[in-house]
């Protein structure tokens, strides 16, 4: 019997330590989650290693079926970029 190439997504937990001023838990939880989705935010996180999930709750796919996947994802979406109807400009 031949190997196959496969695919697997190992699932890590890691967690972040974000010193914020507030006035409760709640506020303290929307100050942060403003900086996270800040793209040009000035803090760099250190990521804190927590824990991995066991084996069985890993995905696991064939490299083939993953490709697969992959082409017709992008098949899709340059299909739908394509149907996007731009208004010209007409001058004079």
């Amino acid at each position: 019997m031949e190997n196959k190439q496969w695919m697997v997504k190992v699932i890590n937990v890691f967690s972040n330590l974000v010193e914020v001023e507030a006035e409760d838990e709640n506020q303290a939880r929307e100050k942060v989650k403003e900086i996270l989705v800040n793209k040009e935010r000035e803090v760099e996180f250190e990521h804190l290693y927590e824990s991995t999930l066991p084996a069985e709750h890993w995905a696991v796919i064939s490299k083939e079926d993953f490709d697969k996947i992959g082409e017709e994802y992008m098949a899709k979406k340059q299909q739908e970029e394509s149907n996007i109807i731009t208004p010209s400009i007409i001058t004079p």
